[in-house]
């Protein structure tokens, strides 16, 4: 209810408590809480002034609530049950106006919310429950609601400004170490918590990505942990409890994995359908997340913006209530990707209205909208019966019950998490973790014999590459205090030994990451008599009628925001022809733009670049060949419709210096090529075409080879990358990934032997672009991708990655060798470390079906374990094996049944690298 008279001219209220333990006010003098279990009443008391003549009290929700002297200024209020509760205070003064304030009395009990949240959502209009499902929900201050922002990030660390940044997914699932991972989480929820403690940040995180990795173009490939379903699963297992934490009742913060389902292209996910047949979904695509609901217990979960099989992933029914909650038992609330509901319309065109889009989701289970369609179409629903009241109320209950399991509505005494503080930001504790995890996460591909660095011999290092002066962190990265780059790593540590390092750059990253182009590379407008392009600046979309203005723009690298892009253009809802020439003074291989929204590029009246769509910002390369000094015309088409307008015309001019390279590799003992790509080349809303290493840097490692035969390289990159060939000329290879911020530091410690590499594959790493199907081919059985089908040989196997030091498996015991669908497989092996160094290897367990009556994977991982051992010491390791997690799903039985007949249990060193096996029989 409004208030009357100014704040200040109010009766003051405030509460008398009588025979309690614990009642505390949380957020203003109106908001009281009660221990129920402790005290079943209270006693209100009314400090009137001097005009005050009559005094009311009311309980709004009169759920079993005595209020025994309604007229008097005190009261005592009996509750017959827990709950949360809403008191209007009326004084009608002498002058007859009357004042009212809302009171709040959240009676609670240890362990439980439901009939508070109830009661909560009981007081609320049907207006203020449309706008609780949305990611950025309003406050209901006569409710005690604050205003929440459930949109938080925590891939590998939170992303906000000083909190420590961890390497990236990929990396993590390099370390084959899930205790490492839920350590990781867990430091990334420590800080999460200090964050909500000293500046009210959210508690919902929506990490981890768990799509499987199952194409390396794949734009997101570095938030995904494996393209194993197994790898993937035990790492995503770990992550979640890290962020939700051990107890019982009270979330640590609430994990989202995301995103639900075969979310696996940019290019796409917004008008596509993932196909994908019931053995492929049930075998590969969904066991991450079934763990992570299952055995994890995910209070939350992402929709996807994709279709599966040509349904929308969030208003999927299949999906999100009969997998979810009636197979899996989910008890959280589902999420959609951000403007997905809205995609349901504007993009894949499922649904002819908004109403339609917002009901089919709600009913599919599908509760928070990251967006606002909800917000524009809920209502619509309601009017139209699409929707019923009950239906927003289910889907509000199961969003809010993640605010109360996180103790927002408890006393902050009770919440075991509540007194994490700012000594957990950036702590020495998770900065060492930070440097733990990525001297873990990395994976040695290659040695002939030339690391570690022997320090008596290497007197001089060349640091040469795109990526050797950069810390590349990778996408959804936080602001870290302390970054550490691959050059600043290798430079430190040889300094402290008298090294000798010198750095060029040799070359751009190239691949398509491009620069805009340079004014003086455009032909004169000839009519206006100066260089640049011409544009032609239209108030539609669709570059009809006549320009509201035209006008010579010298360079195209525009952001305009919210803003008009020139004099009587609107802000949004407008398009711009640019038309000209450009002369490049070099050879360009490739061309592009970078736009929000749609985007055409003509090149000589061909059309290369075809993007005629809304999206957010993303770049785009055409391959070219445009000839220095030679004129090329060039028009470039663009359109913006809300949200920001970027346009920008690019081309990679620059990218090259080998001179330099070649003269600096001459002159030292040792080269060091710091390669790979960055999210420039490949993340969110950008599909790398090909996964080879851009050609300007295989030159650069020719050339450099040329003049020294001692070179190591240094990948860092967010999936795998094909060297075509470049492998030949590097006497080691080193992969570093995106690799947090100490990832400089990480990698010097192995460059130079202190310490010893143990990390693995987490994906194949194919040979070229033409070992993989087309993206849009979900099938990754009949056409094969993966360690488990492909049957080409790959630059680098899954699962591979090599040592300072020997281990010698042996002594391969099998408890039984014939089993049935209800045993558990028990084996047992030594491993010993016979070389000179202490190291960690990683012990890998596949099984392969011999027997099988259909197509099934030429092996499959079950079991791995990362361990150190000291240099001569042994350790007989133990597995069991439930035969039953040998299944394949059956589309004839709609379930998984196990392969009766001869199995071999493989044991090694990586999916290729086979050290024992034992043939077994399943009847």
């Amino acid at each position: 209810m409004k208030r009357i008279v100014p704040l200040f001219l109010l009766t003051l209220l405030y509460f008398t408590l009588q025979n309690y333990n614990y009642a505390q006010r949380v957020n203003s003098e109106d908001y009281y809480f009660l221990n129920w279990e402790e005290n079943k009443s209270i006693t209100l008391n009314g400090i009137l002034s001097s005009d005050a003549e009559f005094v009311s009290w009311n309980c709004v929700n009169n759920a079993g609530v005595i209020v025994k002297n309604p007229s008097g200024n005190k009261t005592e209020v009996v509750f017959s049950r827990p709950g949360y509760y809403l008191f209007n205070y009326s004084i009608m003064k002498s002058n007859g106006t009357i004042d009212s304030h809302y009171v709040i009395v959240n009676a609670f009990t240890t362990g439980s919310y439901k009939e508070r949240l109830n009661d909560l959502i009981s007081l609320m209009t049907t207006e203020e429950k449309i706008k609780q499902l949305t990611n950025q929900a309003d406050s209901i201050p006569r409710l005690g609601l604050r205003a929440y922002n459930y949109w938080n990030e925590s891939l590998h660390g939170v992303l906000a400004e000083g909190a420590t940044s961890f390497p990236q997914a990929i990396a993590l699932g390099a370390t084959w170490d899930p205790r490492l991972v839920n350590r990781v989480a867990t430091a990334v929820s420590d800080e999460a918590r200090a964050l909500n403690r000293l500046y009210g940040k959210g508690l919902t995180y929506w990490s981890p990505t768990i799509n499987i990795a199952r194409d390396p173009r794949w734009g997101r490939n570095e938030e995904s942990y494996s393209e194993d379903p197994y790898l993937l699963s035990r790492m995503g297992v770990a992550f979640i409890k890290g962020m939700q934490g051990d107890h019982p009742y009270y979330l640590k913060t609430v994990a989202t994995p995301k995103h639900f389902i075969a979310n696996n292209e940019e290019e796409r996910r917004h008008t596509g359908s993932s196909d994908v047949d019931m053995r492929n979904l049930y075998e590969y695509y969904l066991p991450a997340f079934k763990s992570a609901i299952v055995e994890a217990r995910a209070y939350s979960i992402m929709g996807a913006y994709n279709e599966l099989n040509h349904v929308p992933s969030n208003a999927n029914m299949f999906l999100m209530t009969d997998l979810l909650r009636r197979q899996w038992g989910f008890e959280g609330y589902v999420v959609s990707d951000c403007g997905a509901i809205h995609d349901m319309l504007y993009g894949h065109k499922f649904f002819k209205t908004g109403a339609e889009a917002v009901a089919r989701s709600i009913l599919a289970g599908c509760d928070l909208n990251c967006g606002q369609a909800y917000r524009e179409f809920i209502k619509d629903a309601l009017d139209e019966g699409l929707l019923r009241e009950k239906d927003i109320d289910s889907a509000l209950f199961r969003v809010l019950s993640a605010r109360f399991r996180l103790g927002e509505f408890d006393p902050p005494e009770l919440v075991p998490y509540s007194s994490i503080g700012k000594d957990k930001l950036d702590s020495k504790e998770n900065r060492r973790l930070a440097l733990d995890a990525a001297r873990k996460s990395i994976v040695l591909l290659k040695n002939n014999d030339i690391l570690p660095i022997d320090k008596s011999k290497i007197k001089s290092i060349a640091v040469i590459g795109p990526n050797a002066r950069e810390a590349q962190l990778g996408i959804y990265s936080g602001f870290p205090n302390v970054l550490i780059s691959p050059l600043e790593g290798i430079k430190n540590k040889a300094d402290s030994l008298d090294i000798r390092v010198g750095y060029v750059k040799g070359c751009d990253i190239g691949g398509g990451l491009l620069k805009p182009i340079d004014p003086e590379y455009f032909g004169v407008i000839e009519e206006k008599g100066i260089k640049g392009l011409l544009g032609e600046y239209f108030d539609n979309m669709n570059l009809e009628g006549t320009p509201v203005i035209t006008k010579v723009d010298s360079l195209i690298d525009f952001s305009f925001g919210m803003n008009s892009p020139a004099d009587g253009v609107p802000s949004d809802k407008f398009s711009v022809r640019w038309r000209g020439t450009i002369i490049p003074p070099d050879t360009i291989n490739y061309i592009g733009t970078s736009c929000d929204d749609g985007v055409r590029l003509y090149i000589d009246n061909k059309l290369i670049i075809n993007d005629w769509k809304e999206h957010g910002e993303k770049p785009i390369a055409a391959e070219v060949k445009l000839l220095p000094g030679k004129k090329y015309d060039v028009v470039f088409e663009y359109f913006d419709n809300s949200l920001g307008a970027t346009a920008r015309l690019t081309w990679d001019l620059g990218q090259k210096d080998f001179e330099k390279a070649k003269k600096i590799a001459a002159e030292n003992d040792l080269v060091i090529l710091v390669l790979g790509i960055t999210p420039g080349i490949s993340q969110e809303e950008l599909d790398r075409k090909e996964i080879e290493l851009p050609s300007v840097q295989r030159e650069l490692v020719k050339q450099t080879a040329e003049v020294n035969p001692n070179i190591v390289i240094v990948l860092v990159n967010g999936g795998p990358v094909a060297l075509a060939g470049a492998e030949k000329y590097a006497k080691a290879i080193v992969e570093n990934w995106y690799n947090g911020e100490f990832g400089g530091q990480a990698l010097a410690d192995v460059l130079f032997g202190d310490y010893n590499p143990g990390g693995k594959l987490p994906q194949t790493f194919y040979a070229s672009t033409e070992q993989l199907p087309p993206m849009s081919d979900y099938d990754i059985i009949n056409n094969p991708r993966t360690y488990m089908y492909l049957n080409e040989q790959a630059l680098f196997p899954f699962g591979h990655g090599l040592s300072y030091t020997t281990f010698k498996y042996d002594s391969l015991k099998i408890v039984s060798n014939t089993l049935n669908e209800t045993d558990t497989l028990s084996l047992q092996f030594r491993l010993t470390n016979v070389g000179n160094r202490n190291g960690d290897e990683v012990v890998q367990i596949y099984a392969s079906c011999k027997d099988a009556k259909f197509k099934v994977p030429r092996k499959q991982l079950k079991r791995f374990r990362r361990l150190t051992l000291q240099t001569g010491e042994s350790k007989v390791l133990e597995f069991k094996i439930p035969v039953d997690e040998l299944a394949f799903y059956s589309t004839y039985e709609n379930d998984f049944v196990v392969e009766k007949g001869a199995w071999e249990i493989l044991i090694g060193s990586s999916s290729e690298d086979i050290r024992l096996s034992e043939k077994i029989i399943i009847k």
